[in-house]
């Protein structure tokens, strides 16, 4: 079986993610409150498949890592983007972790995120 490159795969999952996000917000088209969308992309099934899953919201969602957030005002046609955060780094299990020191947490508090 021949392996699927990286490459080739981006274009696949873009395009599944923008049709998964304009239906929703066509579905939602009727709304006359704003409301928001929440997003996320993870792999299942041993890695094998890869599932976007774009749902509207009443109330704003609490920031999750792996997701992405827009407000959504059809009044006004406005699509906003209130964050987009990756995923949490994966820990190499042989490491020892003793927790996070209480003044690390105070300095990156408000910290952006930086995408290279």
């Amino acid at each position: 079986m021949r392996k699927i490159q990286i490459g080739e795969l981006l274009p696949d999952i873009t395009d599944n993610f923008e049709k998964s996000l304009r239906d929703c917000i066509e579905k939602n088209k009727h709304r006359r409150e704003p409301y928001f969308i929440l997003a996320t992309a993870d792999w299942y099934n041993n890695d094998t498949e890869m599932r976007v899953v774009v749902s509207p919201r009443e109330k704003k969602p609490p920031m999750m890592l792996n997701t992405m957030c827009w407000r959504v005002d059809n009044k006004t046609g406005q699509l906003k983007e209130l964050w987009v955060l990756p995923k949490d780094a994966p820990i190499d299990p042989s490491v020892e972790f003793d927790g996070v020191e209480e003044s690390l947490i105070k300095v990156a508090r408000h910290l952006p995120i930086l995408y290279n």
